[in-house]
């Protein structure tokens, strides 16, 4: 007979059944709840990483693209205010020489030299004719006593304008006044003057038929083998068409501000042309090529995307595009020169511009892997509690096991939900729930990573703006600077007694050399050369109250070594740094030629008497300014004679050092001087810079180059 069950025993196998398939069905939907949650968190990580890709990468190509535009428009602006310079400095000859026509009766006739061969190298003015010409016509004559009067204006227009070569004007008549440097190459092989045909030259037919101011293209000059561009004005008498004013410019300038330009690690940048035609470049391979040899038209590109954006600049349009140049995928800004209708490119290859965001999504993928690793980890952890809390649970009441499984799943979906709302730009991760076991630690983990995310976009995006306001800082200071020593030598130009001139090149963006000149009254003026210690800012602003100083105690009159005296007191309150400033301080009778000078530990000052050659003037100095309170300071008598001249500069200039740590020295210095020790204050400076710069060659500039000239003419002259 078959064994009855009591109601209890029943009960209790229902029980236990229900129990064990209560458990099993817990720890199914625990296993797929949790290895669902892993593939979430990854795919939400993976999500998450190509939003801030999206976002950083947006936010850094767009400050690149600003800084890259920016950088284009200045270099554009800076070339076309020299060539718009220029331009202004032919209109002036036109119009004076329209004027000459409309009200002849106030001129003298005057003559002009023909060309001398003795010349070479000044300045000077000449007369030419055409071929056509004839040269013993009364009208001529007449045209040419007139027109005379216009050669003063030459000169001073050439002299005012560093970047002209030669400036002249070109009757139709033939007649050919012409103001330039190279006199000896008017003559032929048998010393005869060449004719110059005007006529025939591009700068007087473009003006003649445009009937306004008008720029040639890049060619060559018609006596030297430079490659510049000219530009011709018409002038009138009334409204009747008389001729072209015309000058001719080398572009050294503008060559040197592209190859100077730096654009990232690997940029660079070039000048196009109207004509779609590259004039200079710093790189560029094949493309942007500014070999005379191959320079092509780029608007007729095979490349379309090129052709288009160059077409897009020869229109005058500025803006900035992606393309490939030369196998590279380069972001390319434009600026147009309106003045001369070229445009001034700047470009950057694409990885650069991807460089920032890359190293972010690294940082991140690999933060993500540690997160996906932790995760994995506490998983394991989760899947051993399980198992410990099956084997509680089978033992427990099926109440105990239904209520424990509900709550378990309950805080593992509300984890997955909050991790399904991370998605777009929305990072924000929030848990509210303290649940004490493996799945808060999850919680907290991926917390962790949300946080660190939002962090890193935050951090990119204010790196990238520190260095822009610095970058745009630094160039600020270096314009304040600039300004604060004198640059307008026009001021002095009519002054009979003198000439001098001056000029400072800073190592960094600003640095500590200075130079000062000012007259104290009709009779005396006064001379300053100064070094300050160090560079960078600290320097530039010890010189800002150097200079100050010393001017206006200057101004209050007294001896250089009284002036020293009392300003060596002034800046060695406060000095804190410790920073000191070498200074040769002269002050001169111009009336006598007699001086007084003291000189604080300064470079010793080259002196050349008419018709002699410069010599180092060395004598003992006083101790730099700043160095100690209540120090005396020595100063000396000296005398300059009509047509002597005085070269005072900074340590800049004998410890330019070349690639092989070989200083320039004073005796290269004397020797670059007497290159042309007659020469005027302007040139002897430059003829001291293109020694420098031959002797350097490639290597850095480490130090600030100031240098000043002065020549005496006495009151006599």
């Amino acid at each position: 007979m078959k064994k009855r069950r009591s109601l209890r025993e029943k009960i209790s196998r229902v029980a236990i059944v229900m129990t064990e398939s209560a458990l099993v069905i817990v720890a199914i939907v625990m296993f797929i709840t949790i290895f669902g949650l892993r593939s979430t968190f990854i795919e939400s990580s993976e999500k998450a990483g190509q939003d801030a890709e999206v976002i950083s990468s947006e936010t850094m190509r767009r400050q690149i693209e600003e800084s890259l535009q920016q950088s284009a428009q200045a270099k554009a602006d800076s070339a076309d205010n020299a060539l718009k310079k220029f331009q202004i400095s032919v209109k002036t000859v036109a119009d004076t020489v329209s004027n000459m026509y409309d009200n002849a009766d106030d001129y003298y006739e005057r003559s002009v030299p023909l060309p001398d061969a003795k010349n070479k190298g000044k300045l000077s003015v000449q007369l030419l004719f055409s071929e056509k010409t004839d040269t013993e016509s009364a009208d001529v004559k007449n045209e040419l006593g007139l027109l005379a009067n216009a050669q003063d204006t030459l000169l001073s227009v050439n002299k005012n304008d560093p970047n002209m070569v030669s400036n002249y004007i070109a009757a139709k008549s033939g007649i050919m006044i012409q103001a330039d440097y190279i006199a000896e190459k008017k003559f032929d092989e048998d010393g005869n003057i060449m004719p110059y045909e005007a006529d025939t030259r591009p700068w007087y037919i473009g003006a003649s038929e445009k009937q306004a101011p008008f720029f040639t293209s890049l060619s060559r000059d018609a006596h030297t083998s430079g490659v510049g561009i000219m530009c011709g004005v018409p002038f009138y008498k009334g409204k009747e068409f008389m001729g072209v004013a015309g000058a001719g410019m080398y572009l050294t300038e503008l060559e040197k501000a592209v190859l100077e330009t730096r654009v990232g690690k690997n940029g660079y940048a070039c000048m196009i042309d109207g004509e779609g035609k590259v004039i200079f470049s710093s790189g560029g391979g094949e493309t942007f090529s500014c070999d005379l040899e191959k320079i092509t038209d780029l608007r007729q590109s095979d490349q379309k995307d090129l052709a288009e954006l160059v077409t897009k600049a020869v229109k005058g349009e500025r803006g900035i595009a992606v393309l490939n140049l030369d196998g590279v995928d380069s972001c390319v800004a434009y600026s147009p020169l309106e003045t001369v209708g070229w445009t001034f490119f700047t470009i950057i290859p694409e990885s650069e511009v991807q460089a920032p965001t890359n190293s972010l999504l690294k940082s991140l993928e690999e933060s993500s892997d540690r997160a996906v690793e932790d995760s994995n980890g506490q998983i394991r952890m989760v899947l051993i509690a399980m198992v410990v809390v099956f084997i509680i649970l089978y033992v427990l009441s099926f109440f105990v096991s239904k209520k424990a499984a509900k709550v378990l799943v309950r805080e593992v979906v509300e984890l997955t939900a909050k991790v399904e709302e991370i998605k777009g730009e929305n990072l924000d991760f929030e848990w509210d729930v303290d649940t004490g076991d493996e799945i808060q630690v999850l919680a907290e983990s991926f917390s962790s990573l949300t946080e660190r995310m939002k962090q890193y976009i935050k951090d990119i995006t204010d790196i990238t703006a520190k260095e822009q306001r610095i970058a745009s800082e630094l160039s600020l200071a270096t314009n304040i600077q600039a300004s604060m020593v004198p640059t307008n030598f026009d001021d002095y130009k009519d002054n009979p007694m003198f000439d001098l001139y001056a000029s400072m090149t800073p190592a960094k963006e600003v640095g500590g050399d200075f130079y000062d000149f000012f007259l104290t009254d009709d009779n005396h003026i006064v001379l300053v050369m100064a070094d300050v210690s160090g560079k960078g800012v600290p320097a530039a602003l010890f010189m800002a109250k150097a200079k100050t100083s010393i001017k206006t105690r200057a101004m209050m009159g007294g001896s250089p070594a009284m002036i020293l005296s009392d300003v060596n007191d002034q800046m060695c309150e406060g000095n804190e740094a410790e920073l000191f400033v070498t200074v040769w301080l002269a002050i001169i009778d111009l009336n006598t030629g007699k001086g007084l000078a003291a000189n604080a530990g300064h470079e010793h000052p080259a002196l050349r008497h008419k018709d002699g050659n410069f010599e180092l003037i060395k004598y003992r100095h006083s101790p730099a300014v700043a160095t100690m309170e209540g120090l005396p300071f020595k100063e000396h008598e000296f005398e300059v004679v009509p047509g002597d001249t005085l070269y005072v500069y900074t340590d800049g200039v004998t410890e330019a050092t070349d690639a092989n740590n070989e200083l320039f020295g004073e005796e290269r210095l004397t020797d670059a001087l007497n290159i042309n020790p007659d020469a005027k204050p302007e040139e002897l400076l430059g003829n001291v810079v293109n020694s420098i710069e031959e002797f350097v060659a490639e290597a850095p500039q480490f130090d600030d180059l100031t240098m000043m000239a002065f020549t005496y003419y006495g009151k006599e002259n």
